[in-house]
Order: C-alpha cells, then structure tokens, then sequence
C-alpha cells in the first residue's frame, strides 16, 4: 500500500461544519462576518463506507453447510468522503490484505485468517460513477468445514485510484471483517408435537410451530421451551459418532435439557418403544431432530423437521 497517500482522518462535509475550529486560516471564509469552511480547499477521500465496531472490525455471518460448492454473498461499499461529488468516473483498485489480516489477528487474540480458500476475493476495480458517492463489490465465503467456534478475519485495503488527487483514507482505507458462521444445525422447524401435562392430559394444540434453533456452539443449539413461556432447551449434538440410527444413516444422538433447569429435565430415548433423541440430515440438506424429555411431570415427545 503506498503510505504517503493515506491520511489519518476522512474528512466529510458534515465533519468540517462542526470542526471549523480546527481548520488552518486558509481553510476557511468569511461571510458577513462568519467564519466558513472552504470546501474548495477540502481533498477529496475515497474510503469504506460501513463503519467499524469499536473493536476495528465490520462483521458478516453465514449459515454453517456440509456442502463444499454452498457459498454465500456478502457487499462491501467503497465511498467518495468530500463535501463534493466528482464530474467524472473514479475508478477505485481493492486487493485483498493478507498482511493487515495477520496483524489484526496477532493484535486480537481468539481470531485466525480466513484461509483464501473459503472465499473468491483478490482485487478488484470498482467505479463510483460522477456525481454519485458509493459502490459496492461482492465477495462469496464458502463455509463448508468453518466452525461456530471460531473467529475468522478477513481484510480488504484500497490501494489506490486512477485519479491522482484523490486521498486514500488512514484511517478506513482497510476494512476488517469478522467472518462467522452458525452450526449447522441453525434454522427454523416444523413442529410435530406431543405434550402431556402431568403425564396425561394432551396440551399439544399449545405447542409453538414453528421454532428457531439458534446456535450457542457449533455442538450446541438453544430453541424455545416448546408449550410454556419459562425455559429454553439447549440441545447437544455427538458429532464425533456419527451411526444409523432407526434406519437413518449419518444419524447423531443427542443430548437434551431444560436450560438452567437440567436437574428436572430427563430425556426418554426409549420412549413409548420408539427410539428418540437423535438427528439425521437428509438428501435435501435438512436436519431432522426426535426429542422425547419429560420436564417435571411433563411428557413432550416431538420431531422438528428443518423447513
């Protein structure tokens, strides 16, 4: 990146309203006895337009896959800072910034590089058309084997424009990205319930149909208690064993609980003579759960298929 082209701060238009203060004598006017800013003598910055976290980093999340051709698609806006548009095109050069990346990662423990493999980007050229601000570039992450329990980085660096008077901001002219992904298991099911309250009496027309799973690990999924406001259930999947299972091959058993309730909460994996608490993924890529638990005195025996 050439370094002498970088300035430490982007300066907008709204920014010198506020910071006229701060500007030399030549910087501004006088009118009718106020002191203006001289936009004429602002430099025109071209910069990342999503601002960072206050730990220096944008994020973008994906579903997990077991499918090594599954991607998915991110933007990233490139933006022209000046209290004026140009007249003409500005083409604008973006290279992906393995250094900066390494950096990042080494200055922020609990993160990695995204390896180059998991996604399509190198440089590009994209142009901000005169008289407009913004322009966005794709990226696609492929997330086959990326695990929720990981915090990846990526970085991409303006490294310069075919307009020489244009500055490449110091300060976001390399945009960091957090890479996530959930688990796999990470969606929403159709539910076919069966709840006994006490045992016997057949509440199952309260159940929640549909239901989230939402990711805690990428072994671990939290989702609704199924019929009460109180209480989620926190699902474990074994994926170290994969077996057949019930006529289900690649079928994973399970272990499940009532979360911060585990001492009244016991799975049934032999319930009514079925055979329970474990998941499969079937030839659609869905996942499909059998959970049997009896909480206190009550009996739910449901399967969740992933829509």
């Amino acid at each position: 990146m050439n370094t002498l082209r970088k300035i430490f701060v982007s300066i907008t238009a709204v920014a010198l309203l506020f910071l006229t203060s701060c500007l030399d004598d030549k910087d501004v006017n006088e009118f009718n006895g106020v002191m203006t800013p001289d936009f004429a003598a602002t430099p025109y910055v071209v910069d990342f337009n999503e601002m960072p976290n206050s730990a220096g980093y944008v994020i973008r999340t994906f579903p997990g896959t077991t499918d090594p051709d599954q991607f998915y698609t991110a933007k990233f806006r490139v933006n022209l800072s000046s209290p004026w548009q140009l007249k003409k095109d500005l083409v604008v050069t973006v290279k992906l910034d393995d250094e900066a990346a390494t950096k990042f990662a080494a200055e922020h423990p609990g993160f990695t590089v995204l390896n180059s493999s998991k996604h399509t980007f190198t440089s590009t050229t994209v142009t901000i058309p005169a008289g407009e601000r913004e322009v966005e570039f794709p990226v696609d992450f492929y997330t086959k084997g990326l695990s929720a329990d990981d915090k990846y980085v990526v970085a991409f660096t303006i490294t310069g424009t075919d307009n020489p008077d244009i500055i490449i901001s110091g300060n976001f002219g390399t945009q960091y990205v957090k890479v996530g992904v959930t688990n796999l298991f990470h969606g929403t099911y159709d539910v076919d319930a069966l709840w006994l309250y006490h045992g016997s009496t057949d509440y199952s027309a309260y159940a929640k149909n549909p239901v989230d799973f939402g990711t805690l690990s990428s072994r671990k999924i939290l989702t609704n208690y199924t019929y009460a406001p109180w209480g989620n259930f926190i699902i474990e999947v074994d994926l170290d064993n994969p077996q057949t299972i019930d006529g289900h091959d690649n079928a994973y058993k399970i272990t499940v609980t009532v979360e911060d309730d585990e001492a009244n909460s016991v799975q049934m994996d032999d319930y009514d003579g079925g055979v329970w608490n474990y998941c499969w993924q079937t030839s659609d890529n869905k996942w499909h759960f059998k959970i049997a638990e009896k909480y206190y005195s009550n009996i739910s025996a449901n399967t969740y298929d992933q829509q």
